[in-house]
């Protein structure tokens, strides 16, 4: 009896060791490594996303009709632009001070204000244009700038000018800034 008792014994101990949890495998302690594609579903993920691109969105083209109609509130308080602060924008050329146009019997006159200017400093050019097809006039340009903000003082300066014995009093008090022609 005493081989089978044995026999029986460790039968018993198998079972309980069996039953029994290992100190190792104590839940407590024990880590579970979980795979990240079950913490996060796709599907919960994907509609963040969507919900998150959305929003974006949206905020951005508010954010963008905000800014147009707030220009445009601006752009009714500004000041009118005046016809020739418009051309200086929108031309590309260049500018001068038309200072004055002559006929063809003042050819001599222009020539000699054009003298005048010249020996005063100032960059003077005369040029002839035809205004129908037996006309032609003579205008006398001062200056050759980029904008006409910088040919403002030429003009003031070429309007309050006197000279002796040519073209009267203020003969350059019709002066005006335009494009210089491409001629």
């Amino acid at each position: 009896m005493t081989p089978k008792k044995r026999h029986l014994l460790d039968i018993l101990r198998d079972e309980q060791s069996r039953d029994k949890p290992s100190p190792s495998a104590n839940p407590l302690r024990k880590r579970v490594a979980v795979p990240i594609d079950t913490v996060f579903r796709p599907k919960f993920s994907m509609k963040i996303a969507t919900w998150a691109f959305v929003g974006s969105v949206v905020f951005f083209f508010s954010f963008q009709l905000a800014n147009f109609s707030n220009q445009d509130v601006a752009d009714t308080s500004t000041p009118a632009i005046t016809a020739q602060d418009a051309v200086s924008k929108v031309a590309v050329g260049r500018f001068c001070v038309v200072a004055r146009i002559f006929n063809s019997q003042n050819l001599e006159l222009a020539r000699k204000l054009g003298t005048k200017l010249s020996t005063l400093g100032y960059n003077v050019q005369l040029a002839q244009r035809k205004v129908s097809s037996n006309e032609v006039v003579f205008e006398l340009y001062v200056g050759n700038e980029p904008s006409t903000a910088a040919l403002r003082e030429t003009l003031v300066k070429l309007q309050e000018l006197t000279l002796d014995g040519l073209g009267g009093a203020y003969p350059f008090i019709d002066s005006q800034i335009k494009p210089l022609p491409k001629n």
